[in-house]
């Protein structure tokens, strides 16, 4: 089973942030941001009329998180609710089992505030002790400037471009810039 330790943490807005395992009661909460993230329309592989998420089938994807031994889902807390969250996936083959890709939400009004850093942190720090884990990674969109420097800034290295990977809705093009970050 993958757990983290629970911390507590300051933003920079100097707001108490709890960081913790996801649980099958966030799955709401949970929805409620992947849906508002992806409304956004930018970043995000799915587009909006894509987006058929539901609490129930979040409930499935905790609890598998939390009962497969190369993974972890970790959210980030504020006030008794949910503002970001991180999950990680290993892969489910031998030969893959080492490594996993991770994708990282946070809501609108709590960015800025280092609540990614403090989930990578986490997702670092447990990945470091986890004896099956050796390689973290991510795939970005090259447009997401913020995103890649926050990844660069934790030691995550470029490993690939895949030109013209996104082809949105008006016709325009995005790379995706897949990162990487060995943690044994």
């Amino acid at each position: 089973m993958s757990y983290i330790n629970s911390s507590r943490r300051k933003s920079k807005k100097d707001k108490e942030i709890l960081l913790r395992n996801a649980t099958v009661n966030d799955a709401i909460e949970i929805v409620r941001i992947k849906s508002e993230i992806i409304g956004e329309e930018i970043f995000m592989l799915r587009e909006t009329v894509e987006a058929s998420l539901n609490a129930d089938s979040e409930r499935e994807e905790i609890f598998d998180h939390l009962n497969r031994e190369g993974s972890v889902y970790i959210v980030a807390e504020c006030d008794g609710h949910v503002i970001g969250f991180l999950e990680f996936l290993n892969g489910s083959l031998k030969r893959i089992r080492h490594s996993g890709m991770f994708s990282m939400y946070i809501r609108k009004d709590f960015r800025e505030e280092g609540i990614g850093s403090m989930l990578l942190e986490e997702l670092i720090r447990w990945a470091e002790s986890n004896p099956l884990i050796e390689k973290l990674t991510l795939a970005v969109f090259s447009t997401n400037t913020r995103a890649r420097m926050l990844y660069e800034k934790f030691g995550f290295l470029v490993e690939g471009n895949c030109p013209r990977d996104m082809k949105l809705s008006d016709g325009t093009y995005i790379d995706s810039i897949l990162m990487y970050r060995f943690v044994k």
